[in-house]
C-alpha cells in the first residue's frame, strides 16, 4: 500500500498544479477554462514530436512550452476580444468547444489511444530517497515543491506587488480597471499565456506514467475542476491540499483490488459530493433565513 501512496503522492502534486491553473484562471480573468489541459497537451505533444525528429530535449522542450503558451494567449484573446462583455456561463461553454476542437485536432495529428501514444522522457524518475523498502522518486518531490511554489509565490504577488494588484483589479472589476489606465486585455492575454505554459510542464511531468496518448492527458481537466472545486475556485491553499488528498484517495484506491478497476472515478465522485454538500449547506441557510 505504501507504494500506492507514494505514486499517489506524485500524481496529488499534479493533480493540484492542474487545480491551480484552473483556480488562477477564473480568479484573474473570471474564466473556467475547460481547455486548460488540452492545451498544455498540445505543447507536451509538440515538444515530443520534435524530440522524435531529432532535436535535443531542452531545446524541445522550450519550443513545446512557448506553444503551449501561445496557443493559451490565442484563445485568451478571441476570448477578451469577442466574449468580453458576456457571462462566465457563456466564456466557459467557449472553452468547453474548444476543449472539444482541440481533442479533435490533437488526436488527428498525433493519433488516437491505441496509435498515438509516446514515448515522453523521464527526467525526474531518479530516486530521491529510500522509505523503508519505498523508493520515493524525485518526481514526488519536483511536482509537490512546483505546486507549493506557485501556492505561495503567487498569493504573495497578489497581495504584495504593484501587478498582482492590477490582476486582482482585473478580475474583480475589468471595466473600471481599464478606466483607470490598466492594460486590462493585455494583463489578461498575459495570464493567459503563463497559465498555457504551466500546463504544458505539468502535462510533461504526468506523462510518462499515465501512458502518453493525448485522449488520457487531455481528460485530466476533469480532475483539475475537482480539485479546484475542494477551493471553492477561490482558495490557492485549500486547492494545493485537494491535489494532494485527490492524489492519496487515487493511490489508495489503486492498492485494493476490488476497486482497483474504478479509480478513474475518483474525481467525479469528488465533483459529485461537493456539489451535495455546498447545496446542502445553501438550502440550511435558505431555511434558517426565513
Amino acid at each position: 500500500m505504501l507504494n500506492s501512496l507514494v505514486a499517489g503522492l506524485t500524481s496529488g502534486g499534479v493533480y493540484a498544479l492542474l487545480g491551480l491553473c484552473v483556480v488562477l484562471t477564473y480568479r484573474l480573468v473570471a474564466v473556467v477554462n475547460f481547455a486548460m489541459a488540452g492545451v498544455g497537451t498540445m505543447g507536451a505533444f509538440i515538444m515530443v514530436s520534435l524530440m522524435d525528429l531529432g532535436l535535443p530535449w531542452p531545446v524541445a522542450l522550450v519550443i513545446g512550452v512557448v506553444a503551449g503558451s501561445l496557443l493559451s494567449a490565442l484563445i485568451g484573446s478571441g476570448l477578451v476580444r469577442w466574449f468580453g462583455e458576456h457571462d462566465e456561463r457563456t466564456k466557459a461553454a467557449v472553452t468547453v468547444a474548444l476543449f472539444v476542437a482541440i481533442g479533435a485536432i490533437g488526436l488527428r495529428l498525433f493519433g488516437s489511444t491505441s496509435t498515438g501514444a509516446r514515448r515522453f522522457p523521464t527526467v525526474f524518475d531518479s530516486p530521491a530517497f529510500t522509505l523503508g523498502d519505498v523508493v520515493v522518486p524525485q518526481s514526488v518531490l519536483v511536482s509537490l515543491a512546483f505546486a507549493a511554489l506557485i501556492t505561495f509565490g503567487v498569493g504573495l504577488m497578489l497581495s504584495r506587488t504593484s501587478v498582482g494588484l492590477r490582476l486582482q483589479a482585473l478580475s474583480e472589476r475589468p471595466g473600471t480597471a481599464q478606466v483607470v489606465g490598466i492594460p486590462a486585455p493585455k494583463l489578461a492575454i498575459a495570464v493567459w499565456a503563463a497559465i498555457g505554459g504551466v500546463s504544458t510542464l505539468v502535462i510533461l511531468l504526468v506523462a510518462p506514467r499515465l501512458g502518453g496518448d493525448f485522449s488520457t492527458l487531455s481528460g485530466l481537466v476533469t480532475t483539475a475542476l475537482a480539485v479546484a472545486m475542494v477551493g471553492s475556485f477561490k482558495s490557492l491553499p485549500l486547492t494545493l491540499l485537494g491535489g494532494v488528498l485527490m492524489g492519496l484517495l487515487e493511490g489508495f484506491a489503486a492498492s485494493l483490488d476490488e476497486i482497483q478497476k474504478y479509480r478513474g472515478v475518483v474525481p467525479f465522485l469528488v465533483i459529485l459530493v461537493l456539489l451535495w454538500w455546498r447545496s446542502r449547506n445553501e438550502v440550511w441557510d435558505t431555511a434558517h433565513s426565513r
